[in-house]
């Protein structure tokens, strides 16, 4: 009761795959020549960017600051005054209105309190 065997694979069917694995080989081939471009690309830009800070390492320092020149101020006033500019991040104090004001609008309960039925 076992399987016959049935053949085995067709000439036709292992031309097919040889013919799949030639192009899976070729595509890996390009693949690894994008991949060795890239890498002198990188390389070369790498090395530019040694040259360039290696120079900037071994270049001569800045000439010091003149003796006339002023002594730099801080950035930062650690001396302010207590409370200096505390007047702009507080709210404004509200203005007492009074209830005769005319620009005093209507709003839908004072309407509804009005409403005297007949």
């Amino acid at each position: 009761m076992c399987g016959g065997g049935g053949g085995g694979a067709s000439e036709e069917d292992k031309k097919a795959a040889e013919e799949r694995h030639q192009a899976n080989l070729a595509l890996q081939k390009e693949q690894m020549e994008e991949q060795k471009r890239q890498f002198e690309l990188t390389r070369q830009e790498n090395k530019a960017r040694y040259e360039d800070q290696k120079k900037a390492a071994n270049a001569a320092p800045p000439p010091p600051p003149e003796k006339t020149a002023a002594v730099a101020a801080p950035a930062i006033d650690s001396r302010r005054a207590v409370g200096a500019g505390r007047k702009d991040f507080r709210a404004k104090p509200k203005t007492p209105t009074t209830a005769s004001s005319s620009n005093k609008r209507s709003t839908a309960h004072s309407a509804k309190s009005l409403y005297i039925p007949s």
